[in-house]
């Protein structure tokens, strides 16, 4: 299907404020950690699909009530950023009940229409994306959730979440907990509130950050990274029985070694962009994993793990098996660095993470098909990063029936390149 984004398939948008239905004593506030503010210009953009039978009878009026409850156990998420008033004018949310934003639109397409635009146009016009800083950062909100219905009567959560808030683990963990709430009438019973409170950090052993993070000019209040040439999001789906295809040939190479999915996918895609990439391939790539995280018993931000992986051969003629053993056992994790490097600076200075190397963001554990309405999960689900530098990011997540979702931000000009080069080799399309 053919289909251009510039005829407003997305319309009839109706924006409002949805407050946390308990307020918050005069006063609160929260500090974000370092690492936090390390990802301060990075947003999240989660969606998911869901059929006719999910969303019937569910009303703008039930969804705003939920949302009014659910955010009194997530009051924080309601705030707005300042900065504090003595010298170091470190970024703070100040707990002051603002609200969320929620959007309201309708598509002309139907569910199925959308998702066979596998370049992800359309699929960012149902996530309202809208930077820290516009219009101001005293008054931006740093949580935006879309409700579009599509002319098939299913519809689409857009959840856009500022990624200096927490991983993409309690984004996808809290817009779960709304689920629950809608389809059960409550929150998890184990649910541990998420007290707004000031969180300091002991002092780390410091590490050189140029492998890992990409300095930027500062960017002031309004946290936008304008990247120097066109970014464009891909989506791979793979399915189960092109999964265990692709996981038996590159096991194969590696004798009795079984490596795990998410390296053999990121070995595939590093080594067709080092074919791609031929004045200068990806020597250095970060890994972001999963660090066991837990809700109950972790901080609610950022705790993902990042590592850097060096290879000591030309990439593009490596075996994808031992590009992919390399990722498992020679990654040096170095998340730890970062939190000298703002602190000594009180936290002013601006960073890229995602696409300051080539970069693999492991989601397999992310429970995003675990968002539940009336007993359905989504039809599909997936989460996009805005705000990549151009070396590009990789995201590995579920898929629907125990495949694979793979979505790749990178620039335009190598996109096509990339989708080619695997279609070819993996007959991944």
């Amino acid at each position: 299907m053919s289909t251009s984004i510039h005829e407003n398939p997305v319309y009839d948008l109706k924006i409002s404020s949805v407050i946390p239905g308990k307020f918050t004593e005069s006063g609160v506030t929260y500090e974000p950690t370092n690492m936090d503010l390390a990802m301060k210009l990075h947003y999240l953009l989660g969606l998911y699909f869901f059929p006719k039978e999910a969303v019937d009878g569910l009303t703008i009026s039930k969804i705003k009530e939920s949302i009014n409850t659910l955010f009194s156990s997530f009051s924080m998420y309601c705030g707005r950023f300042r900065r504090s008033d003595d010298s170091s004018r470190r970024p703070y949310i100040k707990c002051n009940d603002a609200g969320v934003r929620m959007i309201e639109a309708k598509c002309k397409y139907t569910i199925d229409e959308c998702l066979e635009m596998k370049d992800c146009a359309l699929h960012k016009l149902l996530v309202y994306n809208q930077v820290l800083g516009t219009p101001d950062l005293a008054l931006s909100p740093p949580v935006l959730i879309q409700f579009t219905w599509f002319k098939c009567g299913g519809m689409s959560i857009g959840l856009s979440w500022a990624h200096v808030l927490g991983d993409a683990f309690l984004a996808s963990y809290v817009i779960n907990c709304w689920g629950q709430l809608v389809s059960a009438g409550h929150l998890p019973y184990d649910l541990q509130k998420l007290e707004p409170k000031t969180v300091t950090k002991g002092n780390r052993t410091f590490v050189d950050l140029q492998p890992l993070f990409k300095r930027v000019d500062p960017m002031g209040d309004y946290w936008k990274f304008v990247n120097d040439c066109n970014m464009i999001t891909s989506c791979f789906q793979i399915n189960a029985i092109k999964l265990n295809n692709i996981l038996l040939r590159i096991n194969g190479q590696s004798g009795t070694r079984q490596i795990p999915t998410f390296e053999c996918l990121c070995a595939i895609i590093w080594q067709n962009l080092a074919k791609i990439r031929t004045k200068e391939e990806p020597r250095v790539v970060t890994v972001c994993r999963n660090h066991s995280y837990r809700i109950n018993n972790a901080h609610p931000g950022n705790n993902q793990i990042f590592g850097t992986v060096k290879a000591n051969c030309q990439v593009k003629d490596a075996n994808p098996s031992d590009l992919a053993a390399l990722m498992l056992d020679q990654t040096t994790h170095e998340q730890c660095q970062m939190d000298q490097v703002i602190q000594k600076d009180g936290g002013l200075s601006d960073f890229i993470v995602y696409g300051a190397n080539l970069t693999f963001l492991d989601l397999e554990e992310s429970e995003i098909y675990e968002l539940e309405l009336k007993r359905h999960k989504p039809v599909f689900a997936n989460y996009m990063v805005e705000g990549v530098a151009d070396s590009g990011l990789v995201l590995v997540l579920p898929g629907p029936s125990k495949g694979r979702t793979v979505t790749v931000i990178l620039p335009e000009n190598e996109m096509l390149q990339l989708r080619a080069e695997l279609a070819k080799e993996w007959c991944i399309v």
